[in-house]
């Protein structure tokens, strides 16, 4: 009797999977995956060289280094916490004195860009920038 308990107990009949759905792509936000999905100076520099401040912001669109108007800085979408629709804390490097120190002096390289400093552009950061945009990836 033990050994049919034993054989029942281990059958396991066919389990049918749900059909796979596919879903239409909304929203995406920026690639940092070549950086480990780390959101350091990096990977803001890589979104930052692909920003155009003269198109619509949106989640991929954006200027990571540009502060909202509570001077807080943007997640991997450019949402704000507190402020925009889906934050996402993000991933963020380790940090040391001396990489505080490296990092300052690439951001005044980088300020020297006259793109740094644009604003009132259609990819600046405004109150209401994900007014028009589907909710964040």
């Amino acid at each position: 009797m033990a050994a049919l308990l034993a054989l029942v107990a281990g059958y396991n009949p066919a389990m049918h999977r749900p059909a796979v759905q596919v879903r239409a792509i909304g929203a995406q936000m920026a690639d940092i995956s070549a950086f480990g999905n780390v959101w350091g100076f990096e990977a803001k520099k890589a979104i930052f060289d692909k920003w155009d401040p003269e198109k619509p912001r949106d989640y991929d669109n954006f200027n990571p280094f540009e502060r909202n108007d509570e001077g807080s800085m943007s997640d991997t979408n450019g949402c704000f916490p507190g402020q925009s629709r889906g934050y996402k804390s993000p991933i963020r490097p380790d940090q040391s004195w001396a990489i505080m120190q490296a990092e300052k002096l690439k951001m005044e390289e980088l300020a020297k860009n006259p793109k740094f400093s644009i604003k009132g552009r259609p990819g600046n950061f405004s109150p209401s920038w994900q007014k028009d945009l589907k909710a964040p990836p």
